[in-house]
């Protein structure tokens, strides 16, 4: 075998992008609006968030390189961000901050969350507001970790709005198939 097939040796067996997101988008996930405070607030859906630690509690989210929000966080803009956990009813909202479409602003109807600022919709399943705690680029993204320094219940009873195989869904629509 040659050294360069050899996965001792380091070699990586290369993907072609289409097949990674089809291969990808077989995890379902929930869908979350990571907002900013700044002037004028942003928001941008992302599906790339996660819990990190209970101790402190930290959470992180990865933005790509190419974004608004990436750019206002990376440039010191802002320094802080809450994830909206979006309701299963909330997909317009979902749509509008993936620029999918551009009808109504929800930013016109959120209030502000109680640390940062950063906007949060009355609708959603629950909020954390955090401040940025770090950062590390990894690819054409950075992960951003947060220090949450709110978090709120708004709505527990709601189903989650969902994403999976590049279809919109609720957590009911899951049970249900189940």
């Amino acid at each position: 075998m040659d050294d360069a097939d050899d996965p001792a040796e380091g070699s990586v067996t290369m993907v072609d992008a289409e097949q990674f997101r089809a291969v990808l988008g077989q995890f379902a996930t929930g869908v979350t609006v990571v907002t900013l405070p700044g002037e004028p607030p942003h928001g941008i859906t992302v599906s790339a968030f996660a819990s990190l630690s209970m101790d402190p509690p930290l959470v992180l989210i990865s933005l790509d390189h190419d974004t608004d929000a990436h750019r206002r966080l990376a440039d010191g803009d802002d320094d802080g961000f809450a994830v909206n956990i979006l309701a299963g009813d909330q997909r317009e909202v979902g749509e509008f901050f993936a620029g999918m479409t551009d009808d109504g602003d929800p930013l016109a109807e959120a209030t502000d969350a109680p640390a940062t600022g950063a906007p949060v919709f009355d609708d959603d399943l629950a909020y954390v507001d955090c401040s940025v705690y770090d950062s590390f680029e990894a690819g054409d993204h950075t992960v951003y970790v947060g220090k949450v320094e709110a978090a709120e219940l708004l709505n527990p009873e709601a189903e989650a709005l969902t994403y999976h195989r590049g279809e919109w869904g609720t957590t009911a629509e899951t049970t249900d198939d189940a």
